[in-house]
């Protein structure tokens, strides 16, 4: 996907993109030190690691009004608002920007095209 770079603090540590005019904290894999505020960049969005103790039901309750957003928390924390369009090899969530794993396993086709929401702990932006 195409970014717009914003900063980094370095190599592994707090980086700002702008995705769709959303803006992106997320850890810097992508070696953010090589561009400049303004630069148009190519990145991938992953998970870097998910919140693991929250509960099956309140993450499919979580999203009732079925959004599609990464809400920023603080850091590179994110809640995640979206849907789910696969689940094999993982569940797959489109969060609106982007498509992110979930933090569950499942081979229930059931939940393909369910509303859900979970926390990321940590956003990873690399090159694509």
């Amino acid at each position: 996907m195409r970014a717009i770079f914003k900063k980094t603090e370095g190599d592994y540590l707090e980086a700002t993109i702008e995705v769709d005019g959303v803006k992106v904290v997320a850890m810097d894999e992508f070696g953010g030190d090589r561009y400049q505020a303004g630069d148009n960049i190519d990145i991938c969005l992953s998970v870097g690691l998910h919140y693991e103790d929250e509960e099956w039901e309140s993450m499919f309750s979580g999203n009732p009004e079925a959004k599609k957003e990464l809400e920023h928390q603080s850091g590179w924390r994110y809640r995640a608002y979206g849907v789910v369009t696969g689940i094999d090899p993982e569940v797959i969530v489109d969060v609106g920007i982007t498509h992110l794993s979930a933090p569950i396993d499942t081979s229930d086709r059931k939940v393909v095209g369910e509303s859900i929401a979970f926390t990321i702990d940590r956003l990873d932006a690399h090159s694509s």
